[in-house]
């Protein structure tokens, strides 16, 4: 008997301004899309003030919308909702040939480690793990039980590095460890921002290729991703999977709001 979950999901995203502004181009990306595990049954986008946008896969294969908006706003809203059958497999996809992905063996200005990260991977041996596999699953749990999970001990666009020495922060920051020090063990690994079943904000993990596998761990909740997770976008770090982004004149400073709701259906095959 398979048991498989239709997963149920709204997205939205508020950004404002802190003056009215005009000639606004700008590029979303929080679509969910197909993977081995997931499949997405229906979705629904709304952009509002913006009748006309383009949809393209950028570099990393994640569904990414592009537009203009030329009357002023202070304030862009979007949505994004439908539904997502998951548990369909236990990896997200596979390649026959790892090499492609070479790029996610190399450390960004994000994950680059500093003194501190240098020091934690010395003590926690991981040249004795047996497989990219392994030595995930060891930090997920390391990166659990070490870290404080707390929204002011980081800001956005923190490094790794900044993030060790404050003692956690929140999912990205995580990810980011997690990320540095898989990748100096010399492990392919990457990114992964979706959402997780409940009601919050938008949550970030890491999936590491092993055997020619991508598989998911969750450092944040000590949990290997499964079908309670929806996959949207992934990347080098968290800066290849902004949310929104974009040009707008008269050089008005942005913050953002977001919320995110994933309710469950089971339906069971036999």
């Amino acid at each position: 008997m398979i048991v498989i979950k239709r997963l149920y999901y709204d997205y939205k995203l508020s950004a404002f301004y802190s003056c009215p502004i005009t000639d606004h181009r700008f590029v979303f990306r929080f679509l969910p899309l197909d993977t081995v595990r997931q499949k997405v049954e229906k979705r629904e986008v709304f952009i509002a003030n913006c009748h006309k946008y383009d949809e393209f896969p950028d570099s990393f294969g994640n569904e990414t919308i592009s537009g203009y908006i030329n009357q002023q706003h202070a304030r862009f809203d979007v949505s994004v909702s439908g539904s997502v059958i998951t548990g369909i497999d236990i990896f997200e996809e596979y390649t026959n040939d790892p090499s492609k992905y070479s790029y996610y063996i190399s450390q960004t200005d994000i994950t680059r480690p500093g003194e501190r990260l240098l020091q934690l991977y010395n003590m926690l041996e991981l040249d004795r793990a047996e497989s990219a596999y392994d030595a995930a699953l060891f930090l997920t749990g390391k990166l659990y039980d070490t870290l404080s999970y707390d929204s002011v001990l980081t800001m956005t666009g923190d490094s790794a590095e900044q993030a060790l020495c404050s003692g956690g922060g929140v999912c990205q920051d995580y990810a980011h460890i997690m990320l540095s020090l898989l990748r100096m063990r010399g492990i392919t690994a990457r990114y992964t921002a979706g959402m997780l079943m409940g009601e919050g904000a938008s949550h970030a993990w890491v999936e590491v290729l092993c055997r020619g596998y991508w598989y998911g761990f969750d450092p944040t909740n000590r949990k290997l991703v499964n079908d309670e997770y929806i996959r949207v976008s992934c990347g080098r770090d968290a800066s290849d999977c902004n949310v929104i982004s974009g040009t707008m004149n008269w050089g008005a400073k942005q913050t953002q709001q977001e919320r995110s709701v994933v309710t469950e259906k089971r339906t069971v095959h036999r």
